[in-house]
């Protein structure tokens, strides 16, 4: 599921946790609230592993297109006629 839909799905659910919260029903709010808490730390755990992620595919594009450079440098010195540093 899209981040922001689950983002939006909690803010909406909080507030008709809001709406529908009445001093005797404080046992169902703090149900509701800690469900709430329960999908924000899952929220955050799927975030952390995609920013992972995508560090470790940057990485990998960084070190590829390294690469490359070092293999057009090379080729450019090589036509030139003169010495790599």
């Amino acid at each position: 599921m899209n981040i922001e839909a689950q983002i939006l799905t909690l803010i909406r659910l909080l507030q008709a946790l809001d709406a529908s919260a009445r001093p005797e029903d404080d046992s169902l709010t703090l149900i509701g609230i800690a469900l709430v808490l329960a999908q924000l730390a899952d929220i955050r755990a799927e975030m952390r592993q995609d920013l992972a992620a995508l560090g470790d595919e940057l990485a990998g594009h960084r070190r590829h297109m390294n690469d490359h450079f070092a293999a057009i440098q090379s080729e450019l010195y090589r036509l030139a006629g003169l010495r790599p540093k």
